[in-house]
């Protein structure tokens, strides 16, 4: 098997990102990954368990799960402001303007 060195990958992803489409998509991707690590971060600082976030949430704990994974496709403001209420913390949503030199739109803080 071939070896796939870093900066291979690095210098892929630098030219996939040139695609419009392809770069939204990314983007998007990493927006729900750092969404879904922030909240098993969250959770897990307060030493809470998901199946008991999940009882607080009055959902399974497979669907915990599936939202810290990133897995869970229909992850609302509503539900996100519950996991919020539920971990002792709030949500803010900001419009940050955007430059040439900073072009996501999509961050989690």
């Amino acid at each position: 098997m071939k070896k796939v060195r870093l900066e291979n990958v690095e210098i892929d992803l630098k030219e996939r990102l040139k695609n419009k489409e392809f770069k939204q998509f990314y983007e998007i991707e990493c927006a729900k990954v750092a969404l879904a690590q922030k909240i098993a971060e969250l959770r897990q600082n307060k030493h809470i368990r998901q199946i008991d976030l999940a009882k607080r949430l009055g959902v399974s704990q497979q669907f915990v799960s599936q939202i810290e994974t990133g897995e869970e496709k229909n992850l609302t403001i509503e539900t996100l402001v519950r996991i919020a209420k539920s971990l002792g913390r709030g949500v803010s949503i900001s419009f940050p303007r955007l430059s040439k030199s900073n072009s996501t739109y999509l961050k989690v803080a």
